[in-house]
């Protein structure tokens, strides 16, 4: 088997990233891709559970692991927090090809930084392994491509070169 590709999309808050992520994985998909995608909430205590729904009343009662099944879909929720290689190793056990991780600025993984005003084009300089970015405003670097938001055609076609590279 081999290893998922993993790719990083980063940038501050309300600049696009979830939009841009829903439009990338619906064309991986369709190009027979499987996607996993890994979400940075680093400011927040997410909720899957719905309070007063069973699998919620077994995560409140101690449960470490709950897991949901239905003819449509599965979940596994587990109590504590997991390092990004442990979740993305789950996502590639679960058969993800492709891993795309919206936020964890800080890891290591090829990534585009997204980039709202100028004032967030600094990231580009003190993040790693930066492959691109993409704008909301006129913007040229030298050294990397730059995209338009609403360029998603050559955002898939630049993460995309790069999956096929890695097989």
């Amino acid at each position: 088997m081999t290893a998922p590709f993993v790719f990083q999309i980063s940038g501050y808050s309300n600049t696009g990233k979830t939009t841009l992520l829903t439009a990338l994985i619906q064309r991986f998909e369709r190009a027979g891709i499987r996607v996993g995608v890994l979400k940075h909430d680093g400011a927040h205590d997410f909720a899957l559970d719905q309070p007063g729904k069973d699998t919620h009343r077994f995560g409140e009662a101690g449960a470490s692991f709950v897991a949901i099944q239905s003819a449509a879909k599965s979940a596994l929720i587990q109590r504590g927090s997991r390092s990004p290689d442990e979740l993305i190793q789950r996502l590639a056990d679960a058969g993800a090809e492709l891993i795309l991780v919206e936020g964890y600025k800080r890891e290591g993984y090829p990534k585009l930084v997204l980039l709202r005003e100028q004032a967030h084009t600094a990231l580009l300089a003190e993040l790693s392994n930066v492959v691109g970015a993409v704008s909301w405003f006129a913007f040229r670097h030298e050294g990397l491509p730059v995209f338009g938001i609403d360029d998603v055609d050559s955002i898939f076609e630049l993460i995309h070169n790069r999956f096929l590279a890695h097989r």
